[in-house]
């Protein structure tokens, strides 16, 4: 599976992650959480285009997600 890099935006600034199409949202969001030194990974949700990405056992490519995609990771419940 070919690999591509997204950038997610959190409340500590910006990353760029490399993922795959069958990356699982919950993957990406622990990546992202150690990345940036967020503590309680499940605590997060992850946006893309204004919808949040549940449930987190889906993969990238069943939210229509590609290189280059933004998204935004943000304390459950606090929306976009």
């Amino acid at each position: 599976m070919e690999a591509f890099e997204i950038t997610v935006n959190t409340p500590a600034g910006a990353c760029t992650v490399e993922v795959t199409k069958t990356s699982k949202v919950s993957e990406v969001i622990d990546q992202v959480a150690q990345q940036k030194g967020l503590d309680k990974p499940d605590a997060l949700e992850l946006y893309f285009d204004g919808k949040v990405l549940a449930p987190t056992s889906r993969p990238l490519v069943s939210f229509g997600i590609e290189a280059g995609a933004v998204l935004t990771l943000v304390a459950a419940g606090t929306g976009v």
